[in-house]
C-alpha cells in the first residue's frame, strides 16, 4: 500500500514537470496556438495522481504504522515506489505525447528590416545548404546549424527581380533590375560558394511588381532568359551566348493589319527542352496564346501548342517542369482557370479546374500574388503522376484540405481534411509529401493513395509558435526540416526543426 502510494506521488511529480514544461512560452490553447499533443492528459493524470497519492499515502502510512511501528521504513517505501514508477511513467508520457519535432535553430533577423524574401534554393541532394533570396542579396544557410555560409550582394541600386526555379550543376540564375526599369541583368551564381560566375545584360521584360517568376530557367548545360518578344539561351557554366529565338505568331492564324506582339509569360526548362508560355496581342485586342517548345541546344522550335484561352493570360505559373504542369488563369471570368498537365504526346492537355464540385484549389502564392515573388512557394506538389494541392471545402474560406488529382486523366484520387489551415507542402521521401499545418503539426502522406505515414495525427512541432509566417517554404534537408519565411523581420528568415 505504501509503495503504491509512493508510485502515485512519483507519477504526480513526474507528470507535473513534464506537462507544464511542454507548454511553449507558458501559454497555449486555441486554434492557432494549440497545446502540444498529450498535454491535457498528462496534466489531468498529474492532478489525479497528486490527490490520490497524498490521501493514499496518509491512509497507507496510518495503516502501516498501526501494524508495524517505526518512522524510517514508510518514507523509504514511498521513495522506492516513486523511483520504481519513473521509467514506466516516462514511457506512458511518450505514448500520450506522440512523435515530436523540436526547434533546432533560428537565423538572425533580416537587416535592413524592409527587405523581404523572394525565393529559396537548396544545394545538394540532402539540401545541406539553403539559399534565401531577398531584394538586396542572396544568403546561404547551413541547414544543420543555421550558420551563414556566404552572402552575395546585389549590384548598387539594383534589386533581385527573378530566379531560376532550379539549381543545375551547382549553378543558379538570378536577375536584377533598377527601380521602375526592366529586369535586365542576369547572373550565373555558383551556389556552393556564393561566387558570381558570369553576367549578361538582356533586353529584360518590364515588371509591374518588385519581382516575378518564370523569367529564368536552367537545365543541363543551358541557361534560359526571357526578354521582350524573345528567349535567349546561354551556356550554363560560362554564360556564353548560344541562341536567340524570336517569338512570333504562326502564319496560319487569321491575319491582321495591326502589329502583333508576342510576349513570354513564363519559361521552364527540363529534359533538354525549354517550354515558353507566349501571349500574342495587338495594341487593342487579344490574338492567341501558345505553349512553345524549344530545343535547348539550338533554340529551334520543336513544337507549338495553342493554349485553350480566348482572352489575355492573367496568371501563368509553372508548377512542375517535368512532368510539365502549368497553372493557367485567363482574364475572362468564364474562361480557363485550371492546372494544365501535358503528357508530351502532343495532344490536348488534361485540365484540372481550380473550382470543382468537391473543393476549390488554393495554389498558394500563385493564386494571390503574395510572398516569394521570384520563386513562389506554392501549396502544390507534383509527386509521380499526382498533383497534390491545398484546398477549401465549398462554403468555407479555411484552407484545411489536401487533395490529389491524377495528371493523366484529371480524376480526383484522394483527399484529407486536417482541421487546421495548410501552411506549406513539400516533397518527403520516395513518393511521399509532407504537410505543415497552422496548429504546428507535420503530416506525411503517400502521394499515390493518401495513406498517412506514422501517426495519423502527425508529429507535433514544438516551440515554433510565433516563428512561422503564413507565407513560407518547407524544405526537407536530410533529417531536418527547414522553413523559409518571406517576412524575415517579424519572423526568423530561416528556422529548422528535427526529431
Amino acid at each position: 500500500m505504501v509503495v503504491l502510494a509512493g508510485a502515485l506521488i512519483g507519477l504526480a511529480v513526474e507528470y507535473h514537470i513534464l506537462g507544464w514544461s511542454s507548454i511553449p512560452g507558458n501559454s497555449c490553447g486555441g486554434r492557432y496556438s494549440p497545446c502540444p499533443e498529450g498535454t491535457g492528459p498528462t496534466l489531468t493524470l498529474a492532478f489525479v495522481c497528486t490527490f490520490a497519492g497524498i490521501f493514499g499515502a496518509i491512509g497507507a502510512i496510518i495503516w502501516f504504522t498501526g501494524h508495524r511501528p517505526g518512522k524510517v521504513l514508510p518514507p523509504a517505501l514511498l521513495a522506492a515506489g516513486a523511483l520504481l514508477v519513473l521509467w514506466p511513467g516516462w514511457q506512458a508520457f511518450l505514448w500520450m505525447r506522440g512523435p515530436v519535432l523540436d526547434l533546432a535553430w533560428t537565423a538572425v533577423p533580416d537587416r535592413p528590416a524592409t527587405v523581404r524574401g523572394l525565393g529559396a534554393w537548396t544545394v545538394g541532394e540532402d539540401a545541406r545548404t539553403v539559399v534565401r533570396a531577398r531584394g538586396d542579396a542572396l544568403i546561404a544557410y547551413d541547414s544543420r546549424d543555421g550558420d551563414r555560409r556566404w552572402v552575395l550582394r546585389a549590384p548598387v541600386r539594383e534589386s533581385v527581380c527573378g530566379m531560376s526555379d532550379t539549381v543545375v550543376d551547382g549553378i543558379g540564375l538570378v536577375a536584377f533590375g533598377r527601380h521602375d526599369k526592366p529586369c535586365d541583368t542576369v547572373w550565373g551564381v555558383d551556389v556552393r560558394d556564393g561566387r558570381k560566375v558570369w553576367e549578361r545584360d538582356v533586353k529584360g521584360v518590364t515588371l509591374y511588381q518588385a519581382a516575378a517568376d518564370g523569367l529564368l530557367a536552367a537545365d543541363k548545360g543551358v541557361a534560359v532568359a526571357v526578354a521582350d518578344e524573345a528567349v535567349h539561351g546561354y551556356g550554363l557554366a560560362d554564360g556564353a551566348p548560344r541562341w536567340t529565338t524570336k517569338l512570333t505568331e504562326p502564319k496560319n492564324v487569321e491575319p491582321t493589319d495591326d502589329e502583333v506582339e508576342c510576349e513570354p509569360e513564363a519559361v521552364s526548362a527540363a529534359g533538354g527542352t525549354t517550354r515558353v508560355v507566349v501571349n500574342c496581342e495587338t495594341f487593342l485586342d487579344f490574338r492567341s496564346a501558345w505553349l512553345v517548345t524549344l530545343d535547348n541546344t539550338t533554340g529551334e522550335e520543336r513544337e507549338r501548342t495553342r493554349l485553350p484561352v480566348e482572352s489575355p493570360i492573367d496568371t501563368a505559373t509553372v508548377i512542375s517542369a517535368e512532368p510539365f504542369s502549368l497553372l493557367l488563369d485567363e482574364e475572362d471570368e468564364r474562361g480557363v482557370s485550371a492546372v494544365l498537365s501535358y503528357s508530351g504526346s502532343g495532344g490536348d492537355p488534361v485540365q484540372i479546374p481550380l473550382t470543382a464540385d468537391e473543393e476549390d484549389l488554393q495554389i498558394g502564392q500563385a493564386s494571390y500574388g503574395e510572398g516569394f515573388l521570384a520563386r513562389p512557394a506554392l501549396t502544390a506538389v507534383v509527386r509521380g503522376e499526382a498533383l497534390v494541392v491545398a484546398a477549401t471545402r465549398p462554403g468555407s474560406d479555411a484552407v484545411e484540405r489536401v487533395v490529389a488529382y491524377s495528371l493523366r486523366d484529371g480524376q480526383r484520387m484522394w483527399h484529407a481534411d486536417l482541421g487546421t489551415s495548410v501552411v506549406a507542402l513539400a516533397p518527403a521521401g520516395d513518393g511521399e509529401l509532407a504537410v505543415f499545418g497552422a496548429n504546428q503539426r507535420l503530416w506525411t502522406f503517400d502521394a499515390a493513395d493518401g495513406e498517412r505515414r506514422g501517426e495519423s495525427d502527425g508529429a507535433t512541432v514544438r516551440e515554433v509558435a510565433g516563428h512561422i509566417s503564413g507565407i513560407g517554404q518547407l524544405i526537407r534537408a536530410d533529417g531536418t526540416w527547414v522553413f523559409v519565411n518571406s517576412d524575415g523581420d517579424n519572423y526568423p528568415p530561416v528556422l529548422a526543426f528535427r526529431p
